[in-house]
């Protein structure tokens, strides 16, 4: 089945291009020269920052020796790959990184995401959300601070939707006690987060990293995310952010890094349980076992 997020889908367009290309070792100034593309040009189709006309594209998948199956999926996700999403309507707004990020996200099957300090944007409450970005005046100018709320709350419909993505979170306790937005909007918060790990077990894995762990130091301010795909010919999917930048990381050694890094963030946190319990104790609802 087609990827049902049309970045998505341009990513796997041009992944799949590049990948057949260095298998039948053609260099891409070859192949840009085959087709009567420049060389400046070329790196942009492999980089999907440009979609070929349906002419090109078939010219392409011949030259690249393609299967009938294989040249009738691309043009298929050719097709998608041109349709706008709902993230097309904040290009005026945020960065082009950004809103690539938000479309792997709508067609990713599951995320792990670290957060260090904050509850992740896929977990937020409006108010939560709005605390923090009325906050940050050095980048964000207060018009649109509701059009930014909104398009955070837009993203969260892939936890509910009817092929929920299944995300798998660390945060650190810091996150849960930290007073963003003040007591009653991070009371407001935490209900929200148990209310949506109990809602949804099968697809929200939540683990808080405690203060007595000795060693989730190390990762610091750390907020990165692994983006996993159903699609077969995809590879999973980085992303690194800091204060003011986040990339999308494609480099394998990289990801590798994240995984690793997830991983012994996740064995060193709380258990499913005892987060939770923690989460509802920090909310008011009941008693952490131990505490």
């Amino acid at each position: 089945m087609v990827a049902k997020s049309p970045a998505v889908a341009r990513w796997e367009l041009s992944y799949r291009v590049r990948r057949r290309r260095e298998v039948l070792g053609i260099t891409g100034p070859q192949l840009a020269k085959e087709l009567g593309f420049s060389r400046t040009y070329w790196p942009k189709v492999e980089r999907d920052q440009r979609i070929l006309t349906e002419s090109k594209l078939r010219e392409l998948l011949e030259q690249l020796e393609f299967s009938e199956d294989e040249k009738a999926e691309m043009l298929e996700l050719r097709d998608l790959a041109k349709e706008r999403a709902w993230w097309n309507g904040y290009e005026g707004l945020f960065g082009e990184e950004q809103l690539r990020l938000w479309g792997m996200e709508a067609g990713a099957e599951e995320i792990s995401t670290v957060e260090s300090v904050l509850i992740p944007g896929l977990l937020q409450t409006e108010d939560y959300a709005r605390a923090l970005i009325t906050s940050d005046t050095a980048f964000i100018r207060q018009i649109e601070v509701g059009q930014r709320i909104e398009a955070r709350m837009r993203r969260q419909e892939r936890l509910t939707d009817s092929n929920p993505l299944r995300l798998n979170v660390v945060v650190s306790e810091a996150a849960l006690r930290q007073m963003t937005g003040g007591v009653d909007v991070l009371h407001g918060q935490l209900q929200h987060l148990a209310a949506m790990i109990t809602g949804h077990p099968g697809t929200i894995d939540f683990r808080v990293l405690p203060f007595s762990s000795t060693t989730g130091a190390i990762f610091g301010c750390l907020t990165f995310h692994i983006l996993e795909f159903a699609r077969p010919h995809l590879p999973a999917l980085g992303w690194s952010e800091a204060v003011d930048w986040g990339e999308l990381v494609e480099d394998e050694e990289r990801i590798r890094s994240m995984t690793v890094g997830f991983g012994h963030l996740q064995s060193r946190s709380l258990s499913r349980e005892d987060s939770l319990a923690l989460i509802e104790k920090l909310a008011g609802r009941t008693e952490a076992p131990g505490e």
